[in-house]
């Protein structure tokens, strides 16, 4: 494995785990309007995987990630997240939005590995299967699997 494939593994890892740490806090949404326009964004988030994503791809999406988490966690969802996303390439998100990566963390994002996961995921996804062939590694699909079994209500 080459360094380049070594850094996205572990983009789709660190994607992987603010998905994970997102489910409360979607699932804690007032209105099902919220909870579907997050559950497209994460959906958006979870296809920017696979085998032809670049890494500067990744990390754009990994900042989307981070930064729904972070206004997750806050209570509100402000900037792109009131929309619902649009088609194609994720747009570079605006200087200002950095003050929300300045704000200290009120929830700490597990590191959980694939062998490892959840209890949450293991109970919630059972037997479920996913037929989702669009999205390329494993862990993306096991993330995929999630949001479409958990916040597709």
């Amino acid at each position: 494995m080459n360094i380049e494939e070594k850094v996205k593994e572990k983009l789709d890892a660190e994607l992987d785990r603010c998905v994970v740490a997102m489910k409360p806090y979607v699932l804690g949404l007032q209105h099902g309007s919220e909870r579907k326009r997050c559950s497209l964004w994460i959906k958006k988030l979870c296809r920017l995987s696979g085998a032809g994503v670049a890494t500067v791809e990744r990390e754009k999406r990994n900042l989307y990630a981070k930064l729904l988490l972070r206004m997750l966690q806050r209570g509100v969802l402000e900037g792109p997240f009131t929309q619902k996303p649009d088609e194609g390439a994720l747009k570079t998100l605006p200087a200002y939005m950095s003050v929300y990566f300045d704000e200290p963390s009120t929830a700490h994002i597990g590191s959980h590995s694939p062998c490892c996961l959840p209890e949450w995921v293991v109970g919630e996804l059972g037997s479920h299967e996913s037929n989702v062939s669009s999205v390329g590694e494993s862990s993306s699909k096991l993330v995929f699997t999630i949001v479409k079994n958990l916040f597709f209500l």
